[in-house]
């Protein structure tokens, strides 16, 4: 094929695959951007999610106030309550319409909204159909379910609440703590609310706290103080948000330095002579404003959530917009150089290996055209003329990279500190030995030695007198190997003999006369004195079966490990008796 038209089908194709990578990353940034705009939507949705649940929980302090009022009933009471119940109505009626009007369908966080109207409702009846009896008519269980069916609307909206959370931080990993917070804030809002409403019935009723109603006050205050905590820890990591943290300054100075109290106090009341002093209007009136703070620092988290995800949200469509125009640009200058390449390289290229076929034929008397660039195709033609003195010095600088790659070879092979063959050095030899003695019917034997505490003279004498340690007993056994054997460094203190046209008795006996010279020898100390060394052996035989000589280093390295076992300075070269 004929460079001109390789060259076109190689630019068709690059050019379509630029073209592809380009729509595809373009299209998954423009992902990108309208999945942080859902999620960005599912935080304002928990927003005003929040605000519905609230004004559900708030409900209950107007309606705890009715169910405590007798008949024919305070007009006031019954007028605050339909008021509140009016905010709960606003609330979700704005939630449905954020729901509806949506960019994505949410529908199980659609139909979860919808459980928790239909729960409302049936909580609102229990409630006004407790409310229509005389108040001494009213059991405390008719007044605690009725209370508890508004406590299930809470509950119904719990799973819409998880889902918008989980998909906000899915995108906006930095606004998880924000959000996270926020919904302990609405769930300490929720609690306490709960906590409150505790004391409808006694109230109500005048009378003491059951134990019932004394274990519920106990466990909803010590979920309280938890959410206190955790939400300390989460604002804390906020230290930068000066709202954030005068909203939880707050939430502690007036609901838990002066609600909580209030609480404490009025069980210990409940549980003496239930003399309260005060009825459901009263308490919802001194405790439910102090927990509006936990409603602040709830939307002061919300708008940090809501804050952070706005600025991802932008830095996403600016990297939207710059793979886009970085896109555009790639292409463009993609085709600028693939004109050049052809108006500059290809073109003149064809054109010069004419003009080289040419003379190649003899053709001397065609002219050789004036270049128009002084470029690297313009230096063609003067390069012929030395191209046998290139190729001839290639040649030498050939040969010389041969030579040292086999140098490089032998010292990679060789331990720097020993001199002898390392691992895989040994590995090498080995392997070709191995074959070799087994093809001819040959025994070989291998034997694993490892300096017996060789740690306690690294730790005692230092790394150097260790080193000499190494490289004194490497020189003792070359000298006192057989010719023929390899002897190599494992590794650390461990090494290895190879023993050719060796039994395994006779490399036990060998083995053994290397234990006697290593334990003999003598090495003087720096500071003075001598150290003296001893040496563990395991030694095993090559068998034909083997398929190669690590599985007859691992049987060694047992015998090694038994000869350790039974006393250290010794040779091992049968299993050890079960």
């Amino acid at each position: 094929m004929r460079l001109q038209h390789l060259f076109f089908i190689i630019s068709l194709l690059l050019s379509l695959t630029v073209i592809s990578m380009t729509a595809g990353n373009v299209r998954g940034a423009w992902d990108d951007v309208s999945k942080a705009r859902g999620s960005l939507e599912a935080i304002e949705h928990l927003q005003v999610l929040l605000v519905a649940a609230e004004m559900a929980s708030r409900e209950r302090g107007p309606a705890n106030g009715v169910l405590g009022d007798d008949l024919p009933g305070d007009p006031a009471k019954r007028a605050r309550l339909k008021t509140a119940r009016e905010r709960t109505d606003k609330a979700f009626s704005t939630l449905q319409g954020a729901m509806d009007s949506a960019s994505m369908p949410r529908q199980g966080v659609s139909r979860t909204v919808g459980q928790a109207l239909a729960q409302l409702i049936r909580a609102r009846a229990a409630i006004d159909l407790t409310a229509s009896r005389p108040r001494s008519a009213r059991s405390a269980d008719e007044i605690r379910g009725a209370v508890s069916q508004m406590f299930g609307v809470i509950d119904a909206l719990g799973p819409a609440i998880i889902t918008l959370t989980n998909e906000a931080q899915t995108t906006y990993p930095s606004a998880a703590n924000a959000l996270m917070a926020a919904r302990l804030a609405a769930d300490l809002r929720e609690y306490a609310g709960q906590l409150g409403s505790q004391f409808t019935v006694v109230l109500t009723t005048r009378q003491p706290l059951s134990a019932p109603e004394r274990v519920a006050i106990e466990r909803l205050r010590g979920r309280v103080e938890l959410l206190r905590k955790q939400l300390l820890e989460r604002t804390a990591t906020i230290s930068d948000r000066a709202a954030v943290q005068a909203a939880m300054a707050d939430v502690q100075s007036r609901y838990f330095e002066s609600a909580v109290p209030f609480v404490e106090a009025l069980t210990t009341t409940g549980l003496g002579s239930g003399r309260y002093g005060v009825d459901t209007a009263g308490f919802a009136a001194r405790y439910v404003p102090d927990m509006d703070a936990i409603v602040s620092l709830r939307d002061a988290l919300i708008n940090e959530a809501l804050a952070d995800a706005r600025s991802g949200l932008d830095r996403i469509h600016g990297a939207a917009l710059w793979m886009a125009g970085g896109g555009l640009a790639t292409l463009a200058l993609l085709g600028v150089t693939l004109w050049m390449i052809h108006r500059r390289v290809v073109r003149p290229l064809g054109r010069t290996a004419q003009l080289i076929s040419a003379i190649a034929q003899g053709q001397l008397d065609l002219d050789v055209p004036t270049p128009k660039y002084r470029d690297e195709l313009a230096d063609v033609l003067n390069a012929l003329a030395v191209l046998r003195q290139h190729s001839e010095t290639r040649l030498v600088l050939e040969e010389e990279r041969q030579r040292l790659v086999e140098q490089l070879r032998d010292q990679s092979n060789t331990d720097f500190l020993t001199g002898l063959p390392n691992r895989r050095g040994f590995f090498e030899l080995a392997e070709h030995d191995l074959t070799t003695m087994h093809r001819h019917g040959h025994p070989v034997t291998l034997a694993i030695f490892d300096l017996d505490h060789f740690k306690q003279i690294n730790d005692t004498h230092g790394h150097a007198v260790g080193d000499s340690v190494l490289v004194e007993v490497a020189a003792l056994c070359c000298r006192h190997s057989r010719s023929g054997d390899v002897v190599a460094r494992y590794g650390g203190e461990e090494f290895l003999v190879l023993m050719p046209y060796c039994t395994l008795e006779d490399g036990a006996l060998q083995a053994d006369r290397l234990r006697r010279h290593i334990e003999a020898l003598a090495i003087r100390l720096p500071e003075g004195g001598e150290l003296h060394i001893t040496a563990s052996f395991g030694v095993e035989q090559c068998l034909p079966s083997d398929p190669s000589i690590q599985g007859v280093i691992s049987r060694a390295d047992e015998r090694l490990y038994a000869a350790k076992s039974s006393g250290r300075n010794r040779v091992v070269s049968l299993p050890a008796a079960t």
